[in-house]
């Protein structure tokens, strides 16, 4: 006989009987929906299905379809600038490929940055934030210039080191004949 003090299990394990717990009352019988009444399990009597009405209509529930305000197709809402994209992408292009072309014959890195300030600038302009590509437009043209300029400035310094190297060792030769 148990006492207080020995552990009660039960039979495998504690889990319920196959098949879960029979339902409690209050549940409605099984084979679909209550049907709609007073209660506010659904339309008020008299009236049909709530819903949407037709697309694009404005109107009360049932009445004819009608036609969007003019300049705007049907179906949609209004009509935006889609000509800026590719004005914004087209000359964060052609700044990629300038700012490429600072890198290779300059070698500066000032043209790399160009490039990725042009490469977020398409970017921000395929996401739709013109504002953000114009600004990163901006400094990818600004970084690309400045690139050039100090590609220049690297030339010209180089030539007349270039010009000194050569009359030396041009006085070097004439010496030692």
């Amino acid at each position: 006989m148990p006492n207080a003090q020995q552990p009660h299990f039960a039979q495998g394990g504690g889990y319920p009987p196959p098949g879960g717990y029979p339902p409690p009352g209050g549940y409605p019988p099984p084979g679909g929906y209550p049907p709609p009444g007073p209660a506010g399990n659904g339309p008020p009597p008299g009236q049909g299905p709530g819903g949407y009405g037709p697309p694009g209509g404005s109107g009360p529930a049932g009445a004819p379809y009608q036609a969007p305000p003019p300049g705007y197709p049907a179906g949609y809402g209004p009509r935006t600038a889609p000509a800026a994209v590719p004005a914004v992408k087209k000359a964060a292009q052609t700044w990629l490929i300038l700012g490429g072309v600072s890198f290779m014959t300059c070698g500066c890195l000032f043209g790399v940055i160009g490039i990725v300030f042009c490469y977020m600038a398409m970017q921000a302009a395929d996401a739709g934030n013109f504002a953000d590509a114009d600004n990163k437009l901006k400094w990818g043209k600004i970084t690309t210039v400045v690139g050039f300029g100090v590609g220049v400035v690297l030339f010209v310094v180089g030539l007349f080191q270039l010009r000194e190297l050569w009359s030396t060792l041009l006085a070097t030769l004439a010496s030692s004949s």
